[in-house]
């Protein structure tokens, strides 16, 4: 009797930094222009991000398009239905009321981070959610 075993679906949903030479398609931006020595270790955002003046392609809102930017990758999230991956900003200064989907072209996205205290909840169907803390991240302000 042959036993064939199917592997289960992997359970985690996988985060990662984009490159520093990766565009944002936004504008002429890249991840370098953002963030310094940015890392994941675990559930944990460290490095630096760097303050952004006037990033309109952003957003065109004024309060929105000056701040520090965080990009993340989701490799899970190219080619599949928009809204396959999710993720709320929680935290003091979050203005998203409701999770964001990750853009199903490229698997990239970018939040505005008002606070160390802002955390990351990372949801896909099937998988377990992951919240990224970024108490360890600095915010620039120049």
């Amino acid at each position: 009797m042959l036993i064939t075993t199917i592997p289960s679906p992997a359970t985690e949903i996988e985060v990662a930094i984009p490159s520093n030479e990766t565009s944002l398609n936004l504008g002429e931006k890249t991840v370098q222009d953002l963030c310094e020595n940015l890392s994941l270790q675990g559930n944990e955002i460290t490095g630096a991000l760097k303050h952004i003046e006037n990033w309109t392609e952003f957003s065109s809102k004024s309060d929105e398009n000056t701040g520090n930017f965080l990009p993340l990758y989701f490799e899970e999230a190219k080619g599949k239905p928009k809204g396959t991956v999710k993720i709320e900003l929680k935290g003091t200064g979050a203005k998203l009321k409701k999770p964001v989907a990750v853009d199903e072209k490229d698997g990239l996205i970018v939040f505005q981070i008002h606070n160390q205290d802002n955390t990351l909840e990372i949801t896909e169907e099937g998988k377990e959610t992951k919240t990224l803390t970024m108490t360890s991240l600095e915010l620039r302000e120049e």
